[in-house]
């Protein structure tokens, strides 16, 4: 088994920095889109490119402690959900896999 960083795909992409490593997931998501369209498969899902988006933008307050849950609850786990079926029982089932932790209004 492979062990790779949670949040990165490599060292090399760790160690680049944040520029570098953004422009690369940039560049692997636009890969995974051509051969979901070359393959006919919608394998590609549009969370992958909302995620994308939420981490990497610099104008939303995304990142402030108390900006982030209520963003997540309000707006954008239903965008996630609409994009991609079934993410919030993943994503709980994740958590409590992980941390042993659930939602608190579920």
């Amino acid at each position: 088994m492979k062990k790779v960083p949670r949040f990165s795909s490599s060292l090399a992409d760790t160690l680049a920095g944040p520029g570098i490593g953004g422009t690369l997931q940039l560049l692997e998501l636009g890969m995974k889109a051509r051969d979901a369209t070359l393959v006919g498969d919608e394998a590609i899902q549009f969370s992958d490119f909302i995620n994308f988006g939420i981490y990497n933008n610099v104008v939303w307050p995304l990142n402030l402690f108390y900006v982030r849950p209520a963003l997540d609850y309000l707006f954008l786990n239903s965008m996630r959900e609409a994009a991609s079926p079934g993410y919030l029982k993943r994503s709980a089932k994740r958590r409590k896999r992980d941390y042993d932790q659930g939602f608190w209004n579920r």
